[in-house]
């Protein structure tokens, strides 16, 4: 999730959903759209992710059309995500906004699953540990390349052994 700003309930909203289903080390299929949140968004949110009104007003696709068809993408799967709990924040506002319910799959972050693991690093951000496990990162805080860096860290963690 990529977003215009920290805060759903701040009325922030999001700009970019992205995901993949895998089983095993096989992806199954990706789900990458820009959202036309129906706000701006915010000057320092476009410096991170390089979303602007501009792409928006290019490439988005109505928030009302791709959170539903999110839901249905990930259907039944378990969702992974580095910080689940901000994009499922972020989800979880849209859905209720749209009138549904939450999502109801089981969630694993990244993050809370390196410390299980008892990974030292300086920080748990996405970029540290990519670094630490030498995974390549192209572009930081763009949906589909944070889910691709979040799977290949996902690999790496299920390969160590407690």
């Amino acid at each position: 999730v990529e977003t215009t700003g920290m805060r759903p309930e701040d009325g922030h909203a999001v700009v970019e959903l992205a995901g993949q289903r895998v089983r095993g080390r096989e992806v199954l299929g990706t789900f990458d759209y820009i959202v036309n949140p129906g706000r701006a968004v915010d000057p320092e949110a476009a410096a991170i992710h390089g979303i602007t009104d501009a792409v928006i007003a290019a490439e988005g696709h109505p928030l009302i059309e791709v959170i539903p068809a999110f839901v249905l993408f990930a259907e039944g799967a378990t969702l992974v995500a580095h910080n689940i709990r901000f994009d499922l924040g972020f989800l979880n506002h849209h859905l209720k906004q749209l009138g549904l319910p939450p999502m109801p799959n089981p969630l694993l972050d990244t993050i809370e699953f390196a410390k299980q693991k008892r990974v030292v690093v300086a920080s748990y951000s996405l970029g540290y540990l990519a670094k630490h496990f030498q995974i390549p990162q192209p572009t930081a805080h763009r949906a589909l390349a944070d889910v691709e860096v979040t799977r290949e860290l996902l690999w790496k963690l299920l390969e160590i052994q407690k």
